[in-house]
This record gives C-alpha cells, sequence and structure tokens, in this order.
C-alpha cells in the first residue's frame, strides 16, 4: 500500500498519446528549413578541410583592409549552433583549427563567406521578417498612442458636459 503512494516517479513520461515527439520534430525541421541548414548545405559541408579555411585565412588577410569583420548577427549565432550540432564535419575543422591557427571570429566569417550561396536566400528571409516584426511592433506602438490621446479627449469632452453650470460658447 505504502508503495501506491509514491508511485509517481516510476511512471513513464509521456506514457499519453505520445504525440509529442512528431511536433518537437515538426518544429525542429522547420527551424532547420529557417535557419538554413539543409541537407544540400550538410552535403557541402562534408567537402570542406582545415585548408580550405586556411587559404581563406591567407586570403582575407590581405583583403582585411576592405571590410572589417563585425560580430555575428543573432540569425547568424544560432545557425552556427544548429549547424556545428548537425554538421560533426565542421564541429572538427573548428575544433582543430580555434585557437591555434585562427580566432573564432575568423572561422565563422569565413565559413559564412564559403556557405554564402546555400544560406544567403535564409539569412535573406530572416532579416525580412526581423524587419516586418519591427514595423508591426512600431505600428502597433503608434496605435495605442492614437488610442491613449482619443481617450484622453473624450474624458477631458466627457468631464467638460458634465458640468451644466458651465456655458460651453462662453469657454471656447
Amino acid at each position: 500500500m505504502a508503495f501506491s503512494a509514491f508511485s509517481w516517479p516510476f511512471r513513464r513520461r509521456g506514457s499519453g498519446s505520445g504525440a509529442s515527439k512528431p511536433a518537437a520534430s515538426a518544429t525542429a525541421g522547420e527551424e532547420d528549413e529557417e535557419l538554413g541548414v539543409t541537407p544540400q548545405l550538410l552535403d557541402f559541408l562534408q567537402t570542406l578541410s582545415p585548408n580550405a579555411f586556411k587559404s581563406a585565412a591567407l586570403q582575407l588577410q590581405e583583403a582585411s583592409a576592405e571590410a572589417a569583420a563585425g560580430d555575428l548577427s543573432n540569425w547568424q549565432e544560432r545557425h552556427a549552433v544548429l549547424v556545428l550540432s548537425k554538421a560533426k564535419e565542421l564541429a572538427k575543422i573548428r575544433y582543430d583549427l580555434c585557437p591555434r591557427h585562427m580566432k573564432d571570429k575568423l572561422f565563422w566569417r569565413i565559413y559564412f563567406l564559403l556557405a554564402n550561396t546555400s544560406i544567403s536566400p535564409y539569412e535573406l528571409r530572416a532579416i525580412q521578417k526581423e524587419k516586418l516584426r519591427q514595423m508591426e511592433m512600431e505600428n502597433g506602438k503608434s496605435k495605442e498612442v492614437v488610442t491613449v490621446e482619443v481617450e484622453m479627449q473624450e474624458s477631458k469632452g466627457s468631464s467638460l458636459s458634465q458640468t451644466p453650470d458651465v456655458d460651453l460658447e462662453s469657454q471656447v
């Protein structure tokens, strides 16, 4: 009898319908697609070698005056984390190169240059979504401001109309 009171730790988790697993995999697939981690990209990453990164680093150092490397964008950071978890070859190359041969920042700059043709449409789509989100937020804020102003004007008007002794024409 005492055992039945403590049976909850021994129950299986998710023993219900089992619908949570396909939903989780569907959202993971959507995230992969949103971040540009496609089978084509993973195939391309298998062809890369540490020498490709080293030679690209030399070319970038020669042309370093053209463009200074900035920090990764939010989308690029999320992409990098996901691609490292999916492409073990890239994780191994990064482990071999950083920090002995190049800094992590340079590694990712080279990666995004090498994989540009595969991931640029996804990055552009993410930038467009972010701009739309910002525009919607700005429009939402301006609507709130207009609503508040209208409510304030209505409340001022109603407070004036509630005073019967005051002649409104003489105030204007």
